[in-house]
């Protein structure tokens, strides 16, 4: 596995120009309720509009249930409309529908239960999911499965499709939109590039547009190695490049009906999350690639200390900042948020910043999506007990300690508190929590601090005349 450098105590960002230690986290407001829970909790996707207001889709099975879209209308949100009049949808958490944003245009790509070969559509609202279109459906002629359309929208603004084609083996299917005659083209096949060239029959694609090329991050089954591939097109728009973004290839002979994750940083590079069972038990992953160079960067658990089951992972990057969210099962689900920076390092500063953001609540809570616009997170979540869906909104805040003087003193871990080196004199030390809230202090006179406090923190190490602070995490 790719591992970035990373470790208990990290130095915080210093400006030369101010000698400040500056660290980022995320003041939420309490939780509010999506929809009445007659529209459902099922198929919980979330989009932002071009005014970075969140567009949330959801449904409810049974007979009576449906597929439903609810906006933020700058207040609040409005009542949940219909994305289509069509009943005997297939909904389901991990293979139902699937949703995708370019601007205002919105597309869903779903199923009509039973019909495998031809129950696939799309249907799309141009006004930022207020009206919906008349659905279309994806293969009208298929005599083969194509199951599970997941949309996206090409650098023409044009909707494109992948989903799960044929059975026995299970390909990649690719639909490409034709403006021409109004209807998507017959499949082709996305997967060749892929080792065994065989899909995983049932977790969801993840398509989507960047500079200029057409991609897709697809968990593949090569003789029940579950492991994913980044498919991309070449300059002539044939699918003919793959690279391995999963390093912890694990074989599992059912398909564990999860997907990846995608948000493009602000320094170019590609952030996946996902979940990979490569060390017995369900664990969060994140990977980073280099388009340019079509390169793995890096790949690490999200939270390499922690021993809970984790799944359904979810990334955002915008602005200065990028975010991860996901559910850890401790006892009971809760949901993880953290925060780093908008670049290739920012996928290892999750963890140092991560808080419960649903600590508070009895119940389980599951299946998050965050996004990201400027300074505010948008993070929705299931509250299966409840049958809601919930939304935090959270402002991105940078708490600053002031420093003197940039000292070379190390910092490390310690059963019950850390050990600073290279000081050579008694300190002063405050700990704050990771919201910048003071929880501990003291004086030592050995290099020793110690503290009974746990998780992510703030060290902060003062002498008569220099001053520096840590990132830590026990």
């Amino acid at each position: 596995m790719i591992r970035f450098a990373s470790g208990f105590c990290l130095l915080l960002a210093i400006s030369t120009a101010h000698l400040h230690a500056q660290t980022t986290s995320i003041e939420w407001e309490a939780p509010i309720e999506v929809a009445p829970s007659e529209f459902g909790l099922v198929n919980l996707r979330m989009e932002l509009d071009s005014d970075g207001h969140p567009v949330i889709l959801h449904g409810k099975t049974g007979s009576s249930g449906g597929l439903y879209c609810t906006r933020w209308n700058g207040t609040g949100f409005d009542l949940p409309v219909p994305v289509t009049p069509e009943t005997g949808l297939f909904i389901n958490d991990g293979e139902g529908p699937r949703m995708a944003v370019s601007g205002d245009d919105f597309v869903v790509g779903y199923q009509i239960s039973g019909q495998w070969a031809q129950g696939g559509r799309t249907v799309r609202s141009g006004d930022g999911g207020q009206t919906w279109a008349t659905p279309v459906t994806i293969a009208p002629d298929a005599t083969e499965d194509h199951f599970m359309p997941t949309p996206a929208f090409d650098g023409e603004g044009h909707p494109w499709v992948a989903l799960k084609w044929g059975s026995n083996p299970t390909l990649e299917g690719i639909l490409r939109w034709d403006e021409t005659a109004e209807s998507y083209a017959d499949a082709e096949n996305g997967g060749s590039s892929f080792p065994g060239g065989i899909a995983c029959e049932c977790c969801a694609s993840m398509p989507f547009e960047h500079g200029g090329r057409l991609y897709n991050a697809v968990r593949i089954n090569d003789d029940n190695t579950r492991d994913f591939h980044l498919a991309r097109t070449n300059a002539s728009g044939e699918w003919t490049e793959s690279l391995d973004i999963d390093p912890t290839d694990w074989v599992i002979n059912s398909c564990p009906a999860s997907e990846a994750e995608v948000a493009v940083l602000g320094d170019g590079q590609l952030a996946f999350v996902f979940m990979s069972a490569a060390e017995g038990s369900s664990r969060t992953y994140w990977s980073t690639v280099d388009p340019e160079t079509w390169t793995l960067t890096g790949s690490d658990r999200i939270d390499p200390g922690v021993e809970f089951n984790e799944n359904n992972p979810s990334v955002s990057g915008h602005g200065d900042h990028s975010v991860g969210a996901w559910e850890r099962s401790d006892g009971g689900y809760d949901i993880l948020v953290g925060i780093g920076t908008n670049g290739v390092s920012g996928p290892t500063e999750w963890a140092l910043s991560a808080s419960v953001v649903t600590e508070g609540l009895s119940g389980h809570s599951r299946r998050p999506v965050v996004r990201l616009h400027d300074n505010v997170v948008h993070l929705v979540y299931q509250r299966p007990s409840e049958g809601l869906v919930h939304y935090r909104r959270g402002t991105v805040t940078t708490v600053t300690v002031p420093e003197s003087d940039a000292p070379s003193w190390d910092c490390s871990i310690r059963e019950d508190g850390w050990m600073i080196a290279g000081i050579g004199s008694p300190f002063e030390w405050s700990l704050y929590d990771a919201q910048g809230r003071l929880v501990d202090q003291g004086r030592s006179a050995g290099g020793m601090v110690s503290s009974h406090h746990t998780g992510p923190g703030i060290l902060e190490i003062r002498t008569a005349n220099k001053r520096r602070a840590f990132h830590v995490l026990r």
